[in-house]
């Protein structure tokens, strides 16, 4: 976009980055879709909030990416906190029936990825990793914001790389923010700021956000 300064010559404002016009673009496609198909598909039901009394608060879903060696990989949704065997079932079990040399009754939490890997054994390799940052913001999934990269927090509208960099520096030199008001410590972050980036970051370990 460009702006007229006075006297007449332009100036070219960047409102987004690369790949914050991405994740906006996906958001958007999503939103719309969502509103297409709704009716029709029995996923976006779930999404759909009930018709009841419309004091009672959202239902709280913890959401699993499951991948890898798995017979239907995929996104999935649960009312409760999934064990690993539970969120591993929803995907229909391993491929050819491999075994997991771990506990499957450990609870998940929100935003994790499950990445199952064949082997020439009997067991199946597992590896447990936060859902991609992309992801995360098309999924409305907070990013930890004392976990984040640079990288992480460029991709948030509203944050520039250079912004980026500044909160993980100052967050290296200080330790990890432990309320929102340390944001503002940051040069370039004021109130309006914070309450922009709490729509998409979390102060807590397991990716939800602090109220």
């Amino acid at each position: 976009m460009s702006v007229r300064r006075p006297g007449g010559s332009l100036k070219s404002v960047k409102f987004f980055s690369k790949d914050q016009q991405v994740v906006v673009f996906i958001l958007g496609l999503m939103i719309f879709f969502m509103g297409l198909f709704r009716p029709f598909h029995p996923f976006w039901s779930m999404l759909r909030p009930s018709h009841g009394d419309t004091t009672t608060k959202p239902h709280r879903q913890w959401i699993i990416e499951v991948a890898g060696a798995v017979k239907n990989p995929g996104i999935y949704t649960f009312n409760e906190r999934p064990t690993l065997y539970k969120a591993i079932q929803n995907a229909r079990g391993v491929l050819d029936d491999r075994r997991l040399s771990c506990q499957t009754d450990n609870a998940l939490d929100t935003g994790m990825r499950i990445a199952l890997q064949g082997s020439n054994t009997e067991y199946a390799q597992l590896n447990i990793s936060p859902i991609s940052t992309r992801k995360r913001l098309v999924l409305g999934i907070p990013i930890r914001l004392n976990q984040a990269r640079v990288e992480d927090l460029a991709m948030i509208p509203g944050i520039s790389y250079g912004l980026a960099r500044r909160i993980v520096e100052y967050r290296e030199s200080h330790g990890p923010f432990k309320k929102w008001n340390d944001l503002r410590r940051v040069k370039g972050v004021g109130p309006k700021n914070i309450e922009s980036f709490r729509s998409y970051l979390s102060l807590t370990r397991t990716g939800r956000n602090q109220k």
